[in-house]
């Protein structure tokens, strides 16, 4: 008697049960949870990162100003005071070498901008208030955008040589000197974040107006709101200071008292956070123009550090087209 092959029997197992619908919510409402855990210190991380690069421009403009200085006896003039395309005293530092040359943002293949130096990465290019401010400029590299390109401005008084003056040397007639310019350097702005070429003082009402010129057409020119996030939940700015050293400072909007004008300040300790042409200190008015030649050598602000020359003499020779 012959046996066939013996059939083969095999017991299925029991078939994978699938994720229910509860399930599969609470796994993403997990995941959600995580991603809003995490995303505040990523964000606070990629603030503290910007925050960080705009100060390390501010000490390389720091170290190229004080080059300036050393060579002319002048920190550079703010801008050209042209129309429609605006060198600044950026380009000046360019120009004479004192920083290397980086022009417009370059784009990269995405689009996506690649800024050099002058250039905060906070800087949304350009700021609102550039914008409202600087109806007629270009702004690179997009020519159709209103705005002053840069995201730092140079402290006037310093930037008009205010220790430079002399009695009588004003066309105006005004005495522009400001007495003690070798104190208190650790306070006084020599640069900044900024919405144009030039701090004149330290107002930050358009942080609650949005008015760019609220209340007159010197005010607002620092830009307070670039990294929010500081003490207290103030809106604060990198300042560089004459000294050398740069810090965070905070603008609080709700106080009487915004910013501590006996510690920061543009001009003299103490002075209003609105402070402009108009006003005067020990009987001398605000230094918000180059001062006048004397002749005599000194006191006469150099070409080589006025934007305007540069301009006018077509001599911007290491700098990008703008």
């Amino acid at each position: 008697m012959s046996v066939g092959p013996r059939a083969s029997s095999t017991t299925a197992g029991p078939a994978p049960r699938a994720f229910s619908l509860a399930e599969l919510l609470v796994v993403v409402g997990i995941v959600t949870l995580l991603i809003a855990l995490m995303l505040p210190p990523l964000q606070m991380a990629r603030r503290k990162t910007m925050q960080t690069a705009c100060s390390a421009q501010l000490q390389q403009l720091g170290r190229a100003l004080e080059g300036a200085r050393a060579d002319y006896g002048f920190y550079p003039l703010w801008d050209d005071g042209g129309d429609s395309i605006r060198y600044t005293w950026i380009d000046v530092l360019m120009q004479n070498q004192l920083l290397s040359p980086s022009g417009a943002p370059e784009r990269s293949p995405g689009g996506r901008a690649i800024r050099g130096l002058g250039y905060c990465p906070a800087d949304r290019l350009p700021d609102p208030l550039n914008s409202a401010r600087h109806q007629g400029l270009i702004y690179p590299p997009r020519h159709n955008r209103a705005g002053i390109d840069y995201s730092y401005g140079i402290g006037v008084p310093l930037s008009a040589g205010g220790w430079a003056w002399q009695s009588g040397s004003a066309r105006d007639g005004r005495p522009r000197r400001f007495p003690g310019y070798e104190r208190g350097t650790s306070g006084r702005v020599l640069a900044g974040d900024a919405v144009s070429a030039a701090i004149y003082n330290l107002s930050g009402d358009a942080l609650r107006t949005g008015i760019w010129n609220a209340p007159t057409q010197f005010d607002n020119t620092i830009a307070w709101g670039r990294h929010p996030g500081g003490t207290d939940g103030a809106q604060a700015a990198n300042l560089l200071f004459q000294d050398g050293h740069v810090e965070s400072v905070g603008f609080h909007s709700g106080r009487r008292y915004p910013v501590n004008t006996s510690r920061y300040y543009v001009w003299h300790a103490g002075e209003s956070i609105h402070v402009g042409p108009e006003d005067r200190y020990e009987d001398n008015w605000y230094p918000c123009v180059p001062p006048a030649s004397t002749g005599s050598g000194r006191g006469v602000y150099p070409a080589e550090l006025d934007p305007r020359w540069y301009t006018r003499t077509h001599r911007w020779t290491r700098v990008k087209p703008k």
